[in-house]
């Protein structure tokens, strides 16, 4: 029921009795003017006695006829106040049928505005686990964006690095380089001032000099020396083993280095 109950009209109860009693009354007024027409009647003949058992059925008549506007009355006077309660009854009824009516719409209401929410809720969920999707792939991106450029850095370094490490090689070559010819310089001359020292030792202090060298596994010197005799004497084996070895070694040195 959407709409409300109209209420119900209680004219029906006076419809019913105004015709009954109109009707009543016409007969009853009626019968009256027949009498009174009849006695006046009877009154300009004047003779009444003839007519008095008619004038006794017509009374009858009317007593029967009022008796039944009674008896009709009556009813009507009871249908009334049975659609009387009636119609109380089915006002009770109306008021209570718009009672459950009005809450009803009161629980519709709430429950639309239930689903209302709630469809705005999963709306709004929707839209957040959308948003969280789309920040997780942002910052995935944007993770990804940096560690190339961090990768990016990370090998120009290295590549420089590389470079760096490549010069310093060189360098480092070109010092080693360097070095073992100082070094294989150095022990030719150190080599030099031991054979010197050692020929000092053993020749002794005469003007002769004595060159030994590897190649020829002898010693050479000026005629009259000590060791120049004994080289003639010992057949080339005039130089001490030890200086043989250190000039043996000072010969291998400059060679190692190129």
């Amino acid at each position: 029921m959407a709409g409300k109950l109209e209420p119900l009209k209680t004219e029906a109860p006076e419809v019913v009795k105004e015709p009954e009693e109109a009707e009543g009354q016409t007969r009853s007024l009626k019968m009256t003017e027949d009498l009174l027409a009849m006695v006046k009647k009877l009154q300009k003949e004047g003779s009444l006695a003839p007519q008095n058992e008619d004038l006794i059925n017509r009374i009858n008549e009317l007593q029967q006829a009022k008796k039944k506007s009674s008896d009709e009355l009556g009813e009507a006077q009871a249908l009334w106040e049975t659609l009387h309660q009636e119609l109380d009854s089915l006002n009770g009824e109306k008021a209570h049928l718009e009672e459950v009516l009005s809450k009803k719409q009161e629980a519709l209401r709430i429950l639309q505005l239930h689903c209302q929410r709630k469809d705005s809720r999963a709306q709004k969920l929707h839209v957040e686990e959308q948003l969280e999707n789309l920040m997780g792939q942002h910052k995935d991106l944007w993770e990804f964006h940096m560690l190339k450029q961090r990768l990016a850095r990370e090998i120009c370094a290295l590549q420089s690095s590389k470079e760096q490490l490549l010069t310093e090689e060189k360098l480092a070559l070109a010092k080693l380089e360097e070095v073992e010819l100082q070094l294989s310089s150095g022990r030719a001359r150190a080599v030099n001032d031991g054979l010197k020292a050692e020929l000092e030792k053993f020749g002794g202090q005469g003007p002769a000099q004595i060159h030994c060298t590897p190649k020829d596994g002898a010693c050479k010197g000026e005629v009259g020396s000590p060791a120049m005799r004994r080289g003639g004497r010992d057949g080339g084996r005039g130089c001490p083993r030890s200086l043989l070895e250190k000039a043996s070694v000072g010969s291998r040195a400059p060679r190692r280095g190129t």
